[in-house]
């Protein structure tokens, strides 16, 4: 049967102790210099991450930064635009009133000049009738002087009036 001795009970002692600085030697230790190894290995790429986290922070803000002046300079430049089309607007609608002005002048003036030659038509046309109305009345008696006296006279009535 088991028999249970303090011979044997202490050799167990002993070789469990042997068998943990065995396995102390030769599996702990290099399983915790592994491990070590890892958590070193996980802290650097951690530590990595975050830097690269931190730089794609900043490079989003000046990307952000850099994205507002754009639109910025984009509302400056429609802005400035839209001044100068209103400035154009305003310069053409200007000279378009102005020609206008001009052709309604000169309209009028020509209009004025063909009223005078009117008059001055219609003046001749019942000058001639006059001429041979009075050239009938007067008889044989007509001729350039008279003609011409008799025209003046009229003329000088007709300025009269």
């Amino acid at each position: 049967m088991l028999e249970i001795s303090p011979e044997s009970i202490i050799l167990t002692v002993v070789n469990l102790l042997i068998l943990l600085v065995a396995l102390k030697l030769v599996l702990f230790k290099p399983v915790q210099k592994i491990i070590a190894a890892r958590q070193e290995e996980a802290d650097k790429q951690f530590n990595e991450a975050t830097k690269k986290q931190e730089e794609a922070e900043e490079m989003k803000s000046q990307y952000e930064d850099s994205l507002a002046e754009v639109h910025k300079e984009k509302k400056n430049i429609l802005d400035a635009a839209r001044e100068d089309a209103d400035e154009q607007y305003q310069k053409i609608v200007n000279d378009a009133r102005s020609e206008a002005k001009h052709i309604k002048k000169k309209a009028a003036v020509e209009a004025e000049a063909q009223k005078e030659q009117i008059l001055k038509g219609a003046e001749k046309e019942i000058a001639d009738i006059i001429v041979n109305a009075a050239s009938k009345v007067v008889g044989e008696q007509s001729g350039f002087k008279s003609d011409a006296a008799l025209f003046d006279e009229f003329l000088n009535k007709a300025g009269e009036e």
